[in-house]
């Protein structure tokens, strides 16, 4: 616990990524480790996204996204997110590109 407190004290992985892929969506929500709370949160269900995108679950609404959680983090004065890669999971497809393009768009990853 004593390494916990001193982890969130100094800042290092203060905040999450979460990124979900279903049949038809992809959301990404940045996380507040301490509180759970929501400080950024893209999705394709969102009306600006549903009428600018054809397919709103491919690489391309991927990238989308990537980009557009990684503006809204900076907006919102987050200086990185940390990103667990899921055990069992490959890094590869919609989620390589999704990470790819948030380290792109200038949103460091730890």
């Amino acid at each position: 616990m004593a390494t916990f407190t001193r982890a969130l004290a100094v800042g290092e992985r203060m905040h999450h990524l979460k990124i979900c892929f279903s049949n038809r969506y992809v959301y990404a929500q940045v996380l507040r480790k301490t509180d759970g709370h929501i400080l950024a949160a893209a999705s394709t269900n969102e009306k600006v996204m549903r009428e600018a995108l054809t397919n709103l679950a491919d690489k391309h609404a991927a990238s989308v996204i990537g980009r557009t959680i990684a503006a809204r983090a900076m907006a919102a004065d987050i200086p990185a997110v940390h990103f667990v890669k899921p055990k069992g999971k490959r890094f590869h497809g919609k989620l390589k590109v999704l990470i790819d393009t948030m380290r792109e768009a200038g949103m460091p990853l730890n």
